[in-house]
């Protein structure tokens, strides 16, 4: 019963979310792109029970995120439009699994280099305690051990 509760909880957390997203869309021209983006993130927060169960996590997400914003240029280096996209897909991932676990996550900012190898990640936590230890070891387990992370 938890875990659909917190399926259900997730979705609509990422929904208000996605929301915002596009509403602050800059430009018409991008909507498009943005709104496949954010429906792909979508897809992948709703089957994320089912690919826990089989053993999938974060890094697989970001993997395909990448490989399919690479498809579009054929090339070894992000356009600087989808190097934004993937930030934000991989901060709004991230979010959604910290939320998930009950940390107070206010906001998340992800840096990667051309290449799509995340370089820095910048956390803001809200009220509450709870051990960082263990949030700096999942981040560093899944993205490498060479990613800096702060705190705002």
């Amino acid at each position: 019963m938890f875990l659909l509760i917190g399926w259900v909880k997730s979705g609509l957390l990422f929904g208000v979310f996605a929301s915002v997203i596009l509403m602050l869309c800059p430009n018409k021209s991008y909507m498009k792109h943005i709104s496949l983006i954010v429906g792909l993130l979508f897809i992948l927060v709703m089957l994320h029970p089912i690919m826990e169960l089989c053993s999938v996590d974060v890094s697989t997400y970001a993997g395909y995120i990448r490989n399919f914003l690479m498809l579009e240029t054929e090339d070894t280096e992000f356009s600087k439009e989808n190097k934004q996209l993937y930030e934000l897909s991989l901060a709004a991932q991230l979010e959604a699994v910290f939320v998930e676990k009950g940390y107070p996550v206010t906001g998340i900012y992800v840096e990667t280099d051309q290449n799509g190898n995340v370089e820095e990640i910048r956390l803001s936590f809200g009220e509450g305690e709870f051990d960082l230890r263990n949030v700096e070891n999942y981040l560093h387990r899944l993205l490498g051990e060479d990613v800096r992370i702060t705190y705002e």
